[in-house]
């Protein structure tokens, strides 16, 4: 996400300071898989027990991996692959190379004549001279691959060993690779043949499964178990190049399994994004006091003051706070190797009142934000907003609901909002109509069975007499009198088949307009909209009158009658 874009929605500036060549790194739409095999145990512990805790650890800890993790991939990783794709190729010319020198030796055991033979050799060996210059070049680049490895290495020593060079290390063309699950299942693991296991994670034929199985980094695991007491140690290998990243010891009892994984999980994450922390500096202008603001980084609280401080490199949910002032925050990919600076720019609340009354007159109180409003003297209610959206819920004397909302674009001071409001129990609702719905399309699948039946028979009558016709009967008696019981039962059959259509056509009718009613009551709980007056005036409030001081229990302004009273107590 760029800065103006930050800016638009937030307004939240985001400027960028990075040390290293390029500005960002380009995010490749290509994944970066990483799966696990079954751990094992070290004092071979067998049983459906032992299996369960050997599946089990490797599931947890891949569930417990982010979904928003980006794997940087520098040069000496993408080097890696280039040899591995080389090295394919090679022994593949070699095969090539094998099979062309066999064809042409055996060119001699086959009876051609000498011109033909010379012929069919030249050919042979133009193929054998062109493989040999392929796997020429590949050795070629073989070579120098490997020797800008060993130049890399040597340049990457000598940084590490000179005190005098600080701060971030300079890598160029980084690319990134978003982290997915092997099979996109954090149940799936890897499982290699026998022949790979016994050969071991770090032999060619086990990279050759790995690399198949399209995996770039590979968790295997090994249990040692004393009572209920584990330790678990991963090791987390990247294919191809069989390069171990980290390896890391836990240890718990078998209670603690869940959080076993998640420090496994935890420590494990740096090494999967293969990227150094960042530093984060802020800067707060608006509002001008840093102590009015906290920010936070995926729910932690930081102290602003200190402007500058360091977090892991990763996608985090960043937002700032400050009383008085709209939230700003979004989800950002902190690139690992590099600077950040962010500037605070809060948009000032705007405090609003706006009076909220109901088309119909219903006994009840609003609700907005979830906070009873104020009732006005002529019944319609008042609310002071920040600015925000309101989402509001009238509930009746009857404890029956219903749910209005302005969005903030139309929200004006002093503006009186009418809303064309119906409180009721929505769930009782829908289902009254719900109930007619199905009950409307039972009758409506029973009404055509039959229609089907009589437009059957209707139409077995019509092709039988029909057939007779085009057979050309005799016009005997008995023929005719036969062809006019069938017609006869065709017209009975046809103003059956109209019938029982008709009826199921209506039907029909009836089904899509319950279907249509059921539809609005279950949009009933949606929120209701609302018209707008601009001309509203607030009504003075009511004044209340004050005991008259004197006599107790007394109020109002004494007359003859009170008088009387008093005189009649003193005698």
């Amino acid at each position: 996400m760029a800065a103006g874009m930050m800016t638009r929605k937030f307004k939240l500036f985001l400027t960028l300071l990075i040390f290293s060549s390029n500005v960002f790194a380009a995010t490749n739409q290509t994944q970066w898989v990483i799966g696990a095999q079954k751990f094992s145990f070290t004092r071979n512990q067998t049983g459906s027990v032992a299996d369960g805790i050997a599946v089990m650890f490797p599931a947890r800890i891949l569930e417990k991996l982010s979904s928003n993790m980006y794997r940087n991939l520098y040069k000496d990783e993408k080097t890696e692959r280039e040899l591995y794709k080389l090295r394919q190729e090679k022994n593949s010319y070699f095969l090539q190379l094998s099979s062309e020198i066999k064809k042409r030796d055996g060119l001699f055991l086959d009876k051609y004549s000498k011109s033909e033979l010379d012929r069919k050799i030249e050919a042979q060996n133009k193929k054998i001279l062109e493989i040999k210059t392929k796997l020429d070049d590949n050795l070629q680049k073989q070579r120098e691959l490997e020797e800008s490895i060993a130049e890399e290495n040597v340049q990457t020593l000598q940084t590490l060993s000179n005190p005098e060079k600080k701060g971030f290390f300079n890598y160029k063309d980084t690319e990134s690779e978003k982290v997915t699950l092997y099979k996109n299942d954090i149940s799936s693991l890897f499982s290699a043949t026998s022949l790979a296991m016994e050969s071991g994670v770090k032999s060619a034929v086990f990279e050759k499964e790995v690399v198949n199985a399209k995996i770039n980094c590979l968790i295997t695991g090994q249990i040692t178990a004393y009572d209920e007491y584990l330790a678990v140690t991963i090791e987390a290998i990247v294919y191809p190049g069989r390069k171990t990243v980290t390896t890391i010891t836990e240890i718990g009892s078998i209670d603690d399994a869940d959080f076993m994984a998640s420090n496994i999980a935890s420590a494990l994450a740096p090494a999967i994004t293969n990227s150094m922390p960042v530093t984060i500096q802020i800067t707060v202008s608006q509002p001008a006091s840093y102590d009015m603001v906290h920010a936070y980084i995926d729910d932690i609280l930081y102290n602003v003051t200190d402007q500058s401080f360091t977090i892991d490199s990763g996608v985090h949910f960043i937002q700032f706070t400050a009383a008085g002032y709209k939230n700003a925050g979004t989800n950002y990919y902190f690139e690992g190797n590099k600077n950040y600076e962010i500037n605070v720019l809060l948009e000032p609340l705007e405090p609003k009142t706006v009076y909220i009354d109901t088309k119909k007159a219903f006994q009840g109180q609003f609700l907005i934000n979830g906070l009873p409003s104020q009732v006005l003297s002529d019944g319609k209610s008042k609310i002071e907003i920040n600015g925000n959206a309101v989402l509001g819920e009238f509930i009746s004397e009857d404890k029956t609901s219903a749910f209005l909302y302005i969005p903030e674009n139309k929200l004006e001071d002093g503006a009186l909002y009418t809303a064309k409001i119906k409180p009721l129990d929505h769930s009782e609702y829908i289902e009254k109509y719900r109930r007619k719905m199905y009950l409307s399309y039972s009758i409506l699948v029973t009404s055509l069975v039959p229609t089907i039946a009589t437009t059957g028979r209707l139409k077995n009558y019509t092709n039988l007499f029909e057939s007779y016709l085009k057979s050309g009967v005799s016009s005997s008696s008995e023929n005719t009198q036969m062809l006019e019981d069938i017609l006869a039962e065709s017209q009975i059959w046809s103003i059956t088949s109209k019938v029982f259509t008709g009826i199921s056509i209506a039907c029909g009718v009836w089904f899509v307009f319950e279907l249509y009613r059921y539809f609005n009551a279950a949009n009933s709980v949606l929120p209701a909209t609302t018209k707008i007056n601009f001309n509203y005036t607030e009504p003075e409030p009511t004044a209340v009158p004050e005991p008259v001081e004197g006599v107790e229990g007394v109020e109002g302004v004494e007359g003859p009658e009170n008088q009387t009273q008093e005189n009649n107590i003193t005698e």
